[in-house]
């Protein structure tokens, strides 16, 4: 008998597809994969996916596939995507006041681009963890970001210069920059996250965890799970080295080249 990594169910050793959640023991590998299944035999040769830089560009279309990959909690997920979509500034909001994420679209660009580092790193690291949870922690770890409905975190603050006061020539603004919402109850960004998301999805006590905490690891220090240390991890190495122009060439790190 084998244990299903995905959902614990019990099932024979010569199963290919677990009868519960469907998952596929062959990977499609075909007979030579399944056999090694039940054997219990370590897979090999698998590759790590390359890398996307996410951008403006093609932030939308990479959102939208990882939307596909979510199967067994699709109608909560979707959900939630919609409320996040059409009541909340998730679409367009920065992810901070000052950075490289700190423009239109930051955010999903930032949580985009840390779904796809887990999804990269949990190979190497905990394979056992399911696809779905992964996108889902990984895609919602900062939408706490995005304040509540009607009451935006970030706000667009508009400047306008000196020059254009002094002489008269009419709103001459300056770069665009960002304010914290003063009207916004104050939460950490973990807190609001794990409370927008519970409100539409059922979520583990690991992802709980993981969410909430990832960000903010001292509060529970030495009491960490697994995910917790993942997705933090994923989302380190997305901030630090891929929204870091200068380490990536320091390091000469690679990508795919954006469409």
């Amino acid at each position: 008998m084998k244990k299903c990594p995905d959902c614990g169910m019990v099932i024979a050793n010569q199963a290919i597809r677990c009868p519960k959640c469907k998952y596929d023991f062959t990977d499609g590998q075909g007979a030579a994969a399944a056999s090694a299944a039940a054997s219990g035999a370590p897979k090999t040769g698998a590759a790590i996916m390359p890398m996307i830089v996410v951008n403006k560009d093609n932030v939308d279309e990479l959102y939208a596939d990882l939307k596909t990959r979510i199967i067994k909690r699709k109608t909560e997920f979707d959900h939630f995507a919609d409320f996040l979509e059409n009541r909340t500034s998730w679409m367009t909001s920065p992810a901070s006041l000052e950075g490289p994420m700190a423009h239109e679209k930051g955010l999903l660009i930032h949580s985009v681009g840390v779904a796809k580092q887990l999804l990269r790193i949990k190979e190497a690291l905990m394979p056992q963890l399911d696809d779905e949870s992964a996108i889902i922690m990984a895609l919602f770890h900062d939408v706490g970001k995005v304040g509540v409905e009607g009451k935006p975190l970030f706000l667009l603050e508009e400047k306008i210069t000196t020059s254009a006061l002094g002489l008269g020539l009419g709103r001459n603004t300056a770069p665009a920059s960002y304010i914290i919402n003063p009207k916004l109850v104050q939460m950490s960004v973990g807190v609001r996250s794990l409370f927008l998301v519970s409100q539409y999805m059922l979520l583990s006590d690991d992802e709980a965890q993981a969410i909430c905490y990832q960000g903010d690891r001292l509060q529970i220090s030495g009491k960490e799970n697994p995910l917790t240390m993942v997705l933090e991890t994923a989302n380190r190495w997305q901030t630090k080295i891929y929204e870091n122009d200068e380490v990536m060439r320091q390091y000469n790190f690679t990508a795919t080249p954006t469409k």
